[in-house]
């Protein structure tokens, strides 16, 4: 029995390859509103970063916002959200990662306030839960402080254990 290996780069290089292959398919930036294809236009200028992966990125970043707010409904008791599952393909150094922190840095900077937030919220509860109930009826604080919770759109740990941890 022959062992068959999967070389990666073959594939990046197929997928290349088959992108070169079908000219005149760019990403249809048309679809978005004037002001959208305005920030891919200029951050593609300013910033060199290849339309595709930008525009890709901020359809990401737009169904992200999105979540299960708004949901639409293909046919009679078949409703759908916004969920994509987006891969950018290209060479190292093709500049994929760039395009996609710049159109998710609104969700990178709402969780690092939140955090913030939520960092002061559980030192003040450390604080009044180290007080005894007395102390803290005294205080004028409740007598069971409800614990603050960590509010957060990305999650960069998507192992079992991770997702338990934040459900938690």
């Amino acid at each position: 029995m022959e062992k068959k290996t999967i070389d990666p780069m073959l594939i990046v290089d197929k997928a290349i390859d088959m992108s070169m292959k079908l000219t005149g398919t760019e990403f249809p930036v048309s679809i978005f509103p004037s002001r959208i294809q305005r920030i891919i236009r200029e951050v593609h200028e300013c910033h060199s970063y290849p339309t595709d992966y930008i525009a890709a990125s901020i359809l990401t970043a737009i169904a992200v916002g999105i979540g299960n707010t708004h949901l639409v409904q293909i046919k009679q008791g078949w409703h759908e959200s916004p969920i994509l599952y987006m891969a950018l393909i290209g060479r190292p150094g093709a500049n994929k990662s760039h395009p996609l922190s710049f159109a998710m840095k609104p969700f990178l900077d709402f969780d690092y306030q939140k955090n913030q937030e939520y960092e002061k919220a559980y030192a003040e509860y450390e604080r009044q839960m180290s007080m005894s109930r007395k102390e803290r009826a005294e205080c004028g604080y409740e007598q069971f402080p409800l614990e603050p919770i960590r509010r957060r759109f990305l999650v960069s740990d998507v192992t079992p254990e991770g997702l338990s941890l934040i459900h938690a």
